[in-house]
This record gives C-alpha cells, structure tokens and sequence, in this order.
C-alpha cells in the first residue's frame, strides 16, 4: 500500500516530518509514501535537500519527488541533475502558487527531461485560473510519452476520460460517488490513492476507501498498483 502524494518539510502552510510520516504508515499499516516539498514558493532549494536526506534515510519507505519553478534560471540543469544523480522520481509542478499558467512555455523544457527520462509529473490543477483541469488535459495531449498526475474532482474524471496519460489523485476520495455507482465510467486503472498529509488526513483517506464498497482489487489498483506503471518504486 502507498500513499500516492504527501509533503514532507515546513512552510507557512504546515509541517510534517519523516518521523511523522513512517510513525503514520507504520500504525496504518501502509509500506511507502510518495514526498515532495510543500507550497508555496518561488525557490525549493532547501526543502528539495530535505526530501532527498530523508529518502536516502528511508530509501524504501520515503519516495522523493523533486519540486520545481520553471521560472528560476538554470532549472532545467537541476531538474536533470535531480533525476539522474539525486534519486528523484518525478516532478511536481505547482503553477497556482508559482505564477504561471498550465501550458506556458516555460514549462516545456522540464517536461522534456520527463519525457527523456520516463518520469512521472504531478501538478497541481483544480482551484485556480493557472491551472484548471481542462488546461492540463491540453497540455498532456501535446505530451503523450509523459504520465501526469492531477487533483481529482467531479469535473476532473471526465475530462480524462479520454486521457491515456493523465491520471488522477483521490484526495478527497470520491466514497459517494462509488457507492451511488457515478464512477462506472472512470477507469480504476486511472485513480492513484493520496492523503496529501498534512493538509489532508491519511486515517480518513483510508476511511473513505473502506466505506466506498469497492472489491479488492480495485483497492490494490488504487494503493499501488497503477502508481508502480508510472514510478520506478524499488
């Protein structure tokens, strides 16, 4: 079981450590959570260090995604270097809280190195006029060789329907939605299980998977499965 996305470090938003994470998974009996820096930025230098010390602590516990502004000068020679020498597995983009929209120019040269590379690409969509889903439904259109993981939402599912490299995070997970039968529609192959801790609340995620009335292997596709097609997970 893995949890797909939480944030591992301090900012003005929260703050949780390592020893917050693996206590949590220990108790909840989950094997390894996906990390990346928490918002907001502009510069993530110092919380990217964080999150690979950690990793290499926890290497099968702690999964490290390198969090990046597109914006900053000599990003894409970092984003390489993160991904070739540091032990990242992926990228998370935030345009909401770095200023810029889905589909700026700016952003293709680090989806490049994805594409090179075969990494997967969180980024943030759903609340913001930088980033609405629709926009990053576009945007992965023009990049099908690259896997990209967004928020999920009613809207969300079924724009990316018809997305074969587009996949969603479950956070809050839509247990309503499973059991009133509004998701026959969504692929499960599609879903990726994500707390989103601290902001989001790990105990009640699995919560609401336990009351969605799914079978099990549903289950083992969102808790896993579908996110080891995208990530390399030692």
């Amino acid at each position: 079981m893995i949890d797909g996305h939480a944030f591992l470090g301090k900012s003005i938003y929260m703050e949780q450590s390592s020893d917050d994470i693996i206590s949590k998974m220990d108790n909840l009996g989950l094997n390894a959570t996906v990390v990346t820096a928490p918002p907001p930025g502009p510069f993530y230098e110092e919380a990217n260090n964080l999150i690979r010390e950690r990793a290499i602590e926890f290497p099968d516990r702690l999964i490290p995604i390198f969090r990046t502004n597109p914006y900053l000068e000599g990003e894409t020679d970092r984003v390489r270097i993160a991904l070739t020498d540091q032990g990242f597995r992926g990228i998370q983009l935030d345009p909401k809280n770095d200023g810029y929209g889905v589909g700026y120019k700016i952003m293709n040269p680090i989806i490049q190195i994805a594409k090179d590379l075969g990494v997967p690409v969180y980024i943030h969509s759903g609340d913001s006029i930088f980033c609405p889903i629709e926009a990053v439904a576009d945007y992965a259109s023009s990049f099908e060789k690259v896997n990209f993981i967004t928020n999920f939402s009613q809207r969300n599912y079924k724009v990316v329907m018809n997305k074969n490299n587009l996949y969603l995070m479950t956070r809050p997970f839509p247990t309503l939605m499973f059991k009133r039968g509004n998701m026959m529609s969504l692929n499960i192959d599609k879903l990726i299980f994500t707390s989103d801790a601290p902001i989001g609340n790990l105990e009640l995620e699995l919560k609401r998977v336990d009351l969605s009335g799914l079978e099990q292997e549903a289950k083992d596709k969102i808790f896993g499965e579908n996110l080891k097609r995208l990530i390399d997970i030692h």
